[in-house]
């Protein structure tokens, strides 16, 4: 029995495995610049949109790049990596397919650029399959705020009880937990170091989407 009426999807680690084009993008920038990647540096950016990240990089390094010009750069190597090599998570492709089956609403809530979702949901044909898409151009903050959440719940036309939101990574699972929603976490490998804490906030934890098929 389902007993819910929409779901919201976070996008990178949830539904695509691409984190780690994200870490090609650091190493590639940073070594440019003959930098190390700072410490702690991917857990301090983790939930940034990508205009805040760039500020932060800009920031702490004292980089003389321009924040466009810092953006830009990210964008050019990870499309290429969006476009020819990032795959769908373990059963995310029959899950959505069950969902849209059962006339459940889909969305996604994304910090992605709608650049790069776009070419790879495009390529994996489900792209047209959402009812809304949500990216961080949309809204103020970033997704340790219910802010995305909250304008996805509101296109989707549902109220918060109804909806399950699927997220991989802490700030956005307690993000969404202020909206009162469900939150589902998703297995990546690169939130492991976090799963104590994940399980503890999360009211579930899958490692497959094809757990979600009833």
């Amino acid at each position: 029995m389902i007993d819910y009426k929409g779901v919201i999807f976070d996008l990178d680690g949830t539904i695509l495995d691409s984190l780690c084009v994200w870490k090609k993008v650091d190493r590639k920038f940073f070594k440019k610049r003959n930098m190390n990647i700072p410490i702690n540096y991917k857990k301090n950016v983790n939930s940034m949109t990508l205009l805040e990240t760039a500020k932060y990089t800009k920031d702490i390094c004292g980089i003389d790049d321009s924040i466009e010009d810092i953006i830009n750069e990210w964008k050019e190597t990870a499309y290429d990596e969006y476009k020819n090599n990032v795959k769908l998570k373990y059963g995310a492709y029959e899950y959505i397919m069950f969902l849209k089956q059962n006339n459940i609403k889909i969305g996604i809530a994304t910090t992605c650029e709608r650049k790069l979702y776009e070419v790879c949901l495009k390529k994996h044909k489900i792209y047209s399959l959402f009812d809304t898409i949500v990216d961080s151009t949309l809204v103020n903050r970033g997704k340790n705020f219910p802010d995305i959440y909250e304008l996805c719940a509101k296109n989707l036309g549902l109220t918060y009880k109804d909806i399950i939101v699927f997220e991989d990574v802490i700030d956005g699972i307690k993000g969404a937990k202020k909206t009162g929603m469900k939150v589902y976490c998703v297995y990546d490998k690169n939130s492991l170091e976090k799963l104590d804490d994940i399980l503890n906030v999360s009211d579930e934890y899958i490692t497959d989407f094809r757990e979600m098929i009833v």
